[in-house]
């Protein structure tokens, strides 16, 4: 980027989208810095990804205001108030060339943020919603680019449907444009990859009318190749350390210091040859799917879930991230009864596992928690 600031020509820089990561508290500790970095680099336009919702729109909001990232979607509005949650659409003048950036996301990408399946947001018709603003748009400008978080289908049909869009910098797609593609007489641009390209489009542009004459696009690898500015490799270092910290203070919340090395988990499947009926049992009932629902939630990461969603997080040789203890996932059946290698016939295994369910079925976790009611969901 330094190369290409240094040119001394006017730059119009531009992401298509999912600049934040997955839904747990690691990734959102690591958008934090990413956000940080991102501003500071001048940006002039970000459209909206589903991705980018992941924490909530607060939290999008609280991100775009600290660090003037411009993000902005004609799409995505509040499902109660029919407002949208974003700037319409950027104005931004280079080279005496007024562009209007705007971006759309496609219906079918679902929003999802960490802790709400249904954030009460709605995603309209991008064909409609561009049909009517493109035109208002073009009084305003010299050029329209589309930052267009659709997939490659529906981008297709976009420009097919709407006319007055010269740049698409297409989003949500995993087909690199290596070359320059024109289609309806709209230049296609993508560098996707999680930020492993970056795309580099160089244009003439008739200052009459704001077309588009002639490009010429490069791409480049951000691979080993490239050298580290010093820099930003060294805040990169520090925060790495933060973030180590950080995991590690959220981790020693939930020691592991119960139990002993001497004795292992054997999971579940060891348990099917006696009792089979009881397994089978056992894999209908939600304790077999704990941990698919953490995930689903971006939670799969978070200590305070992890510990009563799988077997074991604070036992010796109990669940853990890394292999093989990640075979623990799950509320297993020595997540109630212990250990495998401990396994008792005398009726203490049985008489152990009732004890265990108060352990997370807690006043706060579960406050109407009551054993016979809750027995009869996992009888076996």
């Amino acid at each position: 980027m330094d190369s290409v600031w240094n040119e001394d020509v006017p730059v119009l820089m531009v992401d298509g989208g999912d600049l934040f990561g997955k839904r747990n508290k690691n990734e959102q500790h690591q958008t934090r810095f990413l956000c940080e970095v991102t501003g500071e680099m001048g940006f002039d336009g970000i459209g909206l990804g589903e991705a980018d919702l992941n924490y909530g729109l607060d939290f999008l909001r609280e991100m775009i205001d600290k660090h003037h990232l411009p993000f902005t979607n004609a799409n995505v509005v509040d499902a109660k108030t029919g407002k949208l949650i974003l700037p319409e659409y950027l104005i931004v003048e280079k080279n005496g060339i007024k562009f209007g950036l705007v971006s759309v996301l496609a219906p079918k990408h679902k929003i999802i943020t960490m802790t709400d399946m249904d954030p009460g947001l709605e995603t309209r018709d991008p064909v409609t919603v561009l049909r009517e603003l493109v035109p208002r748009l073009r009084e305003k400008v010299d050029t329209v680019v589309l930052l267009g978080h659709l997939g490659e289908t529906l981008t297709d049909t976009v420009i097919r449907e709407v006319k007055g869009i010269d740049i698409n910098v297409m989003g949500h797609t995993f087909r690199t444009q290596k070359t320059e593609r024109i289609f309806e007489d709209t230049v296609y641009l993508a560098a996707p990859h999680e930020g492993r390209y970056i795309g580099r489009a160089d244009m003439f542009i008739d200052d009459s009318d704001g077309k588009v004459m002639a490009v010429d696009v490069e791409l480049t690898s951000l691979d080993e190749s490239v050298e580290d500015e010093p820099g930003m490799a060294k805040r990169v270092d520090e925060y790495k350390q933060s973030f180590l910290e950080y995991k590690e203070a959220r981790r020693a919340a939930f020691p592991r210091n119960m139990g002993s090395e001497k004795e292992s988990y054997l999971g579940s499947r060891s348990c099917k040859g006696c009792h089979e009926d009881t397994w089978a049992a056992y894999t209908e009932s939600a304790h077999s799917k704990a941990f698919s629902t953490l995930r689903h939630k971006g939670q799969s990461e978070d200590p305070e879930c992890v510990v009563c969603h799988t077997t074991g997080y604070q036992w010796k040789n109990g669940y853990a991230a890394e292999r093989p203890f990640n075979m623990m996932a799950n509320v297993q059946c020595e997540a109630c009864h212990g250990y495998g290698t401990e396994h008792a016939r005398d009726g203490k295994w049985g008489a152990r596992a009732k004890d265990a369910c108060v352990v997370c079925h807690d006043e706060k976790n579960s406050p109407d928690f009551d054993y016979a009611t809750y027995w009869e969901k996992i009888k076996h």
